[in-house]
């Protein structure tokens, strides 16, 4: 797959790959754009483009690596990005499966107990992932603030390890499988099709978060670390 370059146009790209239309959002681009090309529209909302560009790449190309660290401006605008994420997860997309699940109960619980052990499992991903979040938001992510502010004192704020051990995006997978390999006897198939898209959705961009962690942030970590040790 070629690369996503700064002189091609927003508008195509998207067309050519509608999964990045979540991260457009997450950097707070409105539609709109017309004929405009990504360097283009990166200047008129003040974003970096070379972190634009570098976050579009990796969604879609799983062997994509930045050529140079993150600066400490991107770091900061990496960590909003994802801070972005966080919040539309709570928002949008945690109550649009819940939404599904209590449809489909509604319509399909009696005749098939499968239902209500996929909604309880959901509900058990759903608190680790909140605890997560937690985790990222009140504790990583000032730390990382610290760090790029060169403040002296970061270094003994460092937070302990994340409590969420396990990764989520491979227990939402396995959640998919549940649903569509042992849901049996009645049941709504819209509804039933509604909640695997939404599962598959919010799978995702759980997946793609941790990647941007991975490869982008992490080792821009790792280096405003040794930098705060000297």
């Amino acid at each position: 797959m070629s690369m996503i370059l700064s002189d091609m146009k927003l508008s195509e790209v998207i067309l050519q790959h509608y999964v990045l239309m979540p991260v457009i959002r997450r950097f707070n681009i409105k539609l709109g754009f017309g004929e405009k090309t990504i360097k283009r529209v990166c200047e008129e909302y003040n974003l970096d483009t070379d972190l634009f560009l570098a976050v579009i790449n990796l969604y879609i190309q799983q062997t994509y690596v930045m050529e140079r660290p993150l600066t400490v401006g991107q770091v900061a605008a990496t960590v909003e990005y994802l801070q972005n994420t966080n919040n539309l997860i709570m928002q949008s997309q945690f109550p649009n499966v819940e939404r599904h699940l209590r449809a489909l109960m509604s319509n399909s619980f009696e005749h098939n107990k499968t239902i209500g052990v996929i909604n309880n499992f959901f509900q058990e991903i759903k608190s680790e992932l909140l605890a997560g979040i937690e985790y990222d938001n009140k504790q990583r992510f000032p730390y990382i603030e610290l760090l790029c502010s060169g403040k002296p004192e970061a270094w003994a704020q460092k937070p302990a390890d994340s409590p969420v051990k396990e990764p989520v995006d491979e227990k939402i997978f396995d959640l998919r499988s549940m649903l569509m390999k042992y849901l049996t006897g009645e049941a709504d198939q819209n509804l039933c099709y509604a909640v695997f898209f939404a599962l598959f959705t919010l799978e995702n961009d759980i997946r793609q978060y941790n990647k941007i962690c991975e490869r982008l942030l992490n080792p821009a970590i790792n280096n405003l670390e040794k930098n705060a040790e000297r």
